[in-house]
Formats: structure tokens, C-alpha cells, sequence
């Protein structure tokens, strides 16, 4: 398989189409995951993507996928935003410091990305494996926001790295993964337990309102032809962003990143991707972010 389509067509594939939760989420021992420090090299708005690390970035590939759940380990937490950050394979960060690197287009955030849980709490990326920063092990930062705002920071560790023993396993409980070696690179399996009940989560798991109040509203029509018009609300001023994703999370283009006052606005995609190309038809994800909350539609291209 090659190495492009493995998250497609390889963990989340599986795991998206519903063939392994209830066999995982059952035998899995029920404990909230435990919290790690932020570290200095978070930012702000990164881009919602699948694929971290760009082609060309030295290092081993390696997937992460998981499920995202409220305190019963049971329920998923749907449109919850995971934030992902790492040092390159030098531990350099980027737009904290100037790292060399195979980042062939100057993408600011190459080793950063946010990734949205789907209908069943899953979330899935593809990087490098992180490099050595400041004497400790390799590590994945973790912000991850519930849509109810609830937040939790922390690290994901791996038991190959030498650097890892037991006394560090025994102060990172549940964050140190085992990882499987692949010809496409490297697999592990972190799940996310949030310290929340699931009576908060709405019963069709959609996104709660935004204390800053938004609303992604009619898409019309669905399924579409040749252009759809997304109609949304916001209600103060604020950054809004909306994307376009295909069904795995790949990012299409986006419509809108800007900061705008309260009001009622529409605009229209006409089927095409960030170069202008006509893409396949298919099902299709409207993203729309304002503050820390999300929301997201489906939609259907028709050709």
C-alpha cells in the first residue's frame, strides 16, 4: 500500500467504517487521560489537516490514530478538535525557531495541524516520528478540546524510545504507546478519555453552541451539481474559519480565514480544490471554526 493512502484506506479506514469500537472501547480499562505539560512551542490557528509532516521531511513516517471519548469510555466525543504539535527529527519547532528541514513549501505549521473526531470520536494523522528535544523522550503535544469547550493538554510518549523507563512510565500513566513496524512506517493507538460525563454530549453528537455564538446553517442545495451556497451566522466579532474536507479529513481548500463582525453571510463553493481543479464527485465536509468551536456538515457532490 502505498505510503499516501495508508490513512485512508489503512487505520482509519478500518476504524472509521465501524468494524473494531465495540470490541476496543469494551475491553479498554476506564481512566480519564492523564494531563501533561503544555511546553513553549504551542501556537494558535493551526491548519485543519490529516498529514502533518511534510513529503519531504526527514524522518521515519509514522501514524497515530485513536478514539475520543467522554468518562465512560464509551460515548465518542464527535467534532472535537485535536491539536497536534512536534519537533522536526533535529527537535527543532517550527515557527518558534528556524529549522532546517525538508519543508519544500515554507509551510509555516509543517509539524502542526488540528484534526476533527468524526461521527465516532476517531481521529487520525500522518507525521514523522518526532525528534529529541532538551534530553527528554520523543513525544507528541496533544491539545484537545471537546465541543462543549472542556480542554485537555497533554503528550503521547512510545515504549521503543531508550529514554522511556519505568519510573517515566509510571509518571505518564496511559500516555506511553506501543508502536507496530509497517512498510509504511511506523502505527500506534492513542485513545483519549476526557473528563466528561456523557449526559453533557448531545444526543446526536453535534457540536454545542459557541459561548461566542456561530451557526453553520442551510447548504443548499445537497447534493449539489455545480455550486452549493453555505449560509452561516455568527453572532460577535471573531475569527471565522470554513474548509472544505473530503471524507478522510484530507483538506480540500479553504473559503474563508478572516476576522469578521456579527451577522448573517453565505458564500458558494463551486467543486473545486486550492489550485482550482475540479474534484471527484463524492461526499464532502463543510468545517466551519469560530473561537475554539467547530462545526461540521456533509455534504454530496453530484456529477
Amino acid at each position: 500500500m502505498k505510503r499516501r493512502s495508508f490513512i485512508k484506506n489503512g487505520i482509519i479506514g478500518t476504524l472509521g467504517a465501524g468494524i473494531m469500537p465495540s470490541s476496543i472501547l469494551s475491553s479498554r480499562d476506564c481512566t480519564i487521560t492523564h494531563s501533561d505539560i503544555l511546553g513553549p512551542y504551542w501556537s494558535p490557528n493551526h491548519p485543519h489537516r490529516t498529514i502533518l509532516a511534510n513529503l519531504e521531511e526527514p524522518g521515519t513516517r509514522i501514524f497515530i490514530s485513536g478514539v475520543v471519548t467522554t468518562n465512560d469510555c464509551e460515548t465518542p466525543i464527535q467534532n472535537a478538535l485535536v491539536d497536534v504539535w512536534q519537533a522536526n527529527n533535529d527537535g527543532c519547532y517550527t515557527v518558534f525557531q528556524d529549522c532546517q528541514s525538508g519543508n519544500s513549501n515554507n509551510d509555516q505549521y509543517n509539524l502542526r495541524g488540528l484534526i476533527v473526531t468524526d461521527q465516532n470520536g476517531y481521529y487520525g494523522f500522518e507525521s514523522i516520528f518526532p525528534g529529541y528535544y532538551a534530553g527528554r523522550p520523543r513525544h507528541f503535544h496533544y491539545k484537545v478540546t471537546s465541543p462543549s469547550g472542556l480542554e485537555l493538554v497533554t503528550q503521547c510518549y512510545f515504549k521503543v524510545d531508550p529514554l522511556i523507563d519505568e519510573d517515566w512510565e509510571e509518571n505518564h500513566l496511559g500516555l506511553v504507546i506501543p508502536l507496530e513496524e509497517t512498510e509504511n512506517g511506523l502505527v500506534g493507538i492513542l485513545d483519549i478519555v476526557m473528563n466528561e460525563e456523557a449526559s453533557l454530549t448531545s444526543i446526536d453528537n453535534k457540536p454545542f453552541s459557541s459561548p461566542n455564538g456561530f451557526s453553520l446553517d442551510t447548504l443548499y442545495p445537497n447534493p449539489f451539481n455545480n455550486s452549493i451556497k453555505i449560509d452561516f451566522t455568527i453572532n460577535n466579532l471573531g475569527y471565522v474559519d470554513i474548509g472544505i474536507y473530503d471524507i478522510t479529513g484530507k483538506w480540500i481548500l479553504n473559503l474563508i480565514g478572516k476576522q469578521m463582525q456579527s451577522g448573517k453571510y453565505n458564500i458558494v463553493w463551486k467543486g473545486s480544490d486550492v489550485a482550482g481543479n475540479a474534484v471527484a464527485s463524492g461526499p464532502y465536509l463543510v468545517i466551519m471554526k469560530f473561537g475554539s468551536s467547530i462545526q461540521t456538515k456533509k455534504i454530496k457532490l453530484i456529477k
